[in-house]
């Protein structure tokens, strides 16, 4: 009985420990930090009507924690550009002002970019589409 009381009490701890390390959400930084950029506009209501505003970087339904994050084509290019990390530690040290630049650096890196189609990412966003393909 103990030994079942203490394998409980390691699960919980355990399960504990991952729910406080998890990485923070990035999507709500975006309208934070674009709502007065003229080209974003269309993008920013198209983001507001998302279910999910993971959908930007995500495949809708994906599972986030497998290999890949679950991640479309414009989720790589993004992931690849971005200093998890710092950004992490700025978001656990509450500087946001490090956390939304770290963002900032990443999303201007890669929206310059093209996607498989020839398609440069922020033109997608210019015209109020997701810059991913969500299939």
């Amino acid at each position: 009985m103990l030994q079942r009381v203490v394998m409980i009490a390691v699960v919980v701890a355990l399960v504990g420990t991952r729910s406080a390390s998890a990485f923070p959400p990035i999507a709500p930084q975006i309208p934070e930090a674009y709502k007065d950029v003229a080209e974003y506009k269309a993008f920013l209501t198209t983001l507001e009507g998302l279910k999910t505003k993971c959908d930007v970087c995500h495949k809708p339904g994906a599972d986030k924690k497998a290999r890949g994050h679950g991640l479309n084509d414009f989720g790589k290019v993004y992931h690849d550009r971005f200093k998890a990390k710092a950004y992490k530690a700025a978001n656990e040290a509450k500087d946001t002002a490090e956390s939304m630049k770290l963002f900032k650096e990443a999303w201007e890196k890669s929206v310059t970019e093209k996607n498989a189609e020839g398609k440069v990412y922020l033109d997608l966003i210019k015209e109020g589409k997701l810059p991913g393909k969500n299939d």
